[in-house]
């Protein structure tokens, strides 16, 4: 926007607040309820104008305290979509969302489609923001919907944008770019938008052209047009250019308290003076960039944040500190991994619906078409009867017949096409199961592997070198196993049961040998040729260790045995511990919550039982004494195996 332009709008912006200042105080004077609360309404969307959120925020909860005196709502809907706009601009994403709805429909009661759009498409981006990629998905796809039905060319190239953003966030650049022409984005307005695409497919000749053609001279812009060509520094690795352009975007940003930018820039400054060596200054904006995702929950932020953290403290050899923000960054990665591949599985499925709903437009089409033949036929029909009367009628009665065949024939096509469909539909359902299982494995291994590393600590703490150096060699071929078998579905039952053993040894070493073990397998089974699924059983058998075994006086046992029944692998686990009625009141009192890896492993075998259409695959026993006093406990797992090819 031109500078002349840029002055015109601020100065309306400031005469439209002193006419809004003075009907609220009018509206005061006199006690007139509803203009005083339309007034304030008014004030808030100027405010918004101006990029000044805390005062929009201020101005909108005014005027809905006072739409709650009147049976007057015009503009309350206007007024909560303002208030959720400023609390999104804040980074307060749950209080957002719930205006937003609030605000949805009340234009949907008052038939504004306008409003409606508007509404969804600032909703989504906040679920966008969030990184909740299914939501985001869904409302997108109602915004497109919205601009079809109502012919409305504009929406629908905005809702197209978006849709190419959320592909863009996804990394799935070929589909972002795809929407991005459907969408027709103009190069001169969108040039911002181009170049920061230009610099994440790192043809950086393109972003500069793009960069050169964006008009900073717009305030509103400019923030944003800092942050961005920073980034595109940064990624050259020209950091000296890159970090002059951060601190001045920060302060743009800073003085409209918008959060979700202050986040982005602070993360950039942060990794900016993390390469200069710079760690007193990294810790400081990481830091603060941490302090405020932890209140916003924004989980990118999080994980970025404390993993600068974490070189930080390590560099100062500062391991204690270094090694909880490694924990917190990991814990974040692999959470932010799975809303990434939720994003994806919401894509393909996105991606899904709207191929189904172009079918079905298309089979309506045909359908119409058919019908107006149908009707034309008939009319035409009629007329040359009333001509040519009985000479023709035997013709007339001809064509009909073929009509109906016709009619008939398409019938049989759209039921083959029907019956496509649901093919299609059964295998989409198949993958999206697939999925859902690499998401369970991937938190599978970093759960055993902090188990393990917080018993290594404790081992080590008690400073026995010898016993520490056979715990980290056998640990470390530990680690390696689990690392190979990671990356697939299934492996064989020999490996699998090769890391059991060690798995059962460093536990035992780290108990002071005050557990003994047996793994007995049925020697008809061809364990290297059979499948299973990797660390399935180690989370009962730890829980059997931790809350079991641990907790008995003396010495205890656990005897795990390993057969074969059809195509179902049978495994029973036994312990001779206290029994589950004393684990329980033990954790009760100690506060204790139930162990993550039984929560994923129970979630991995009830989605193999979906897959396999099996019976029930857990089952649980007490053992007891003949006086009836607990002896310990028995888990049996039923898991359905294949055979190598």
């Amino acid at each position: 926007m031109p500078l002349s332009e840029t002055n015109t709008l601020q100065s309306f912006s400031s005469e439209a607040s002193h006419y809004a200042a003075l009907a609220n105080e009018k509206a005061l004077k006199i006690n007139y309820i509803h203009g005083i609360a339309e007034s304030l309404s008014y004030q808030a969307e100027i405010e918004n104008l101006s990029g000044n959120f805390l005062t929009e925020e201020k101005l909108c909860r005014e005027a809905i305290d006072w739409y709650r005196k009147t049976l007057n709502k015009k503009r309350l809907a206007e007024t909560h979509f303002l208030l959720g706009h400023s609390l999104y601009a804040q980074s307060f994403f749950i209080e957002s969302i719930k205006n937003f709805d609030t605000a949805y429909e009340w234009h949907r009661k008052n038939g504004n489609i306008v409003g409606m759009y508007w509404t969804l498409t600032v909703s989504g981006a906040v679920y966008h923001e969030s990184g909740n990629y299914e939501k985001a998905f869904e409302l997108a796809r109602k915004c497109l919907d919205i601009a079809i039905q109502n012919n409305n060319d504009w929406f629908r190239r905005g809702a197209l944008a978006d849709i190419g953003w959320l592909y863009q966030d996804i990394e799935d650049y070929k589909t972002a770019l795809e929407y991005y022409r459907l969408a027709g984005m103009n190069v001169k307005k969108d040039a911002l938008a181009f170049a920061e695409f230009s610099t994440l497919l790192h043809q950086y000749d393109s972003a500069k052209y793009y960069y050169s053609l964006v008009d900073t001279s717009d305030q509103g812009t400019l923030r944003f047009y800092l942050t961005s060509i920073g980034e595109y520094y940064f990624e050259q690795k020209q950091y000296d250019k890159a970090l002059p352009n951060f601190l001045r975007g920060l302060k743009h940003h800073q003085q409209l308290n918008d959060s979700n930018q202050i986040m982005h820039v602070l993360l950039d400054i942060a990794k900016t003076y993390l390469t200069f060596g710079n760690n007193d200054s990294a810790f400081k904006y990481a830091n603060e960039n941490l302090s405020i995702a932890k209140q916003t929950g924004a989980k990118q932020f999080i994980r970025d944040a404390s993993e600068i953290l974490f070189s930080v403290y390590d560099h100062w050899r500062q391991s204690d500190s270094a090694y909880f923000y490694y924990r917190l960054y990991a814990a974040m990665k692999d959470s932010v991994l799975n809303d990434h591949v939720k994003g994806k599985l919401a894509a393909y499925t996105f991606e899904q619906k709207m191929e189904l709903l172009n079918k079905e437009k298309q089979i309506q089409q045909v359908q119409l078409q058919k019908e107006s033949l149908l009707k034309n036929i008939l009319i035409g029909g009629v007329i040359v009867l009333l001509l040519l009367g009985m000479i023709i009628f035997r013709n007339i009665m001809l064509k009909r017949k073929s009509e109906v065949n016709r009619r008939e024939l398409a019938e049989n096509e759209l039921q083959i096409q029907k019956l496509e469909s649901e093919k299609k539909e059964t295998a989409l359902h198949q993958q999206a199961t697939e999925l859902e299982m690499q998401a369970l494995r991937a938190q599978m291994n970093p759960h055993f592997i902090f188990n393990s590393l917080n018993s290594i600590n404790r081992f080590i703490l008690k400073k026995q070198s010898s016993e520490a150096t056979e715990y980290l060699t056998k640990f470390s071929r530990l680690i390696r196993m689990i690392l190979n078998n990671s990356v697939s579905a299934s492996v064989s039952l020999a490996d699998d049961l090769e890391a059991l053993q060690l798995y059962l040894e460093l536990e035992r070493l780290r108990c002071e040998e005050k557990i003994s073990f047996k793994i007995k397998v049925d020697p008809n089974l061809d364990t290297d040729f059979m499948q299973a699924p990797p660390m399935l059983l180690q989370p009962f058998i730890e829980n059997a260790i931790w809350h079991g075994l641990m907790n008995k006086e003396g010495n205890g046992h656990l005897s795990i045995n390993i057969q074969q029944e059809n195509l179902t692998l049978i495994c029973l686990i036994a312990d001779d511990g206290i029994g589950r009625k004393k684990a329980t009141e033990l954790k009760d009192k100690s506060g204790k919550h139930k162990s993550m890896g039984m929560k994923i492993t129970e979630s991995r075998i009830a989605m193999m039982q979906k897959m396999n259409g099996t019976d029930k695959s857990i089952e649980i026993k007490d053992l007891v004494d003949t006086d009836g006093s607990a002896a310990g406990t028995e888990v049996v797992l039923k898991i359905p195996i294949a055979q190598q090819a």
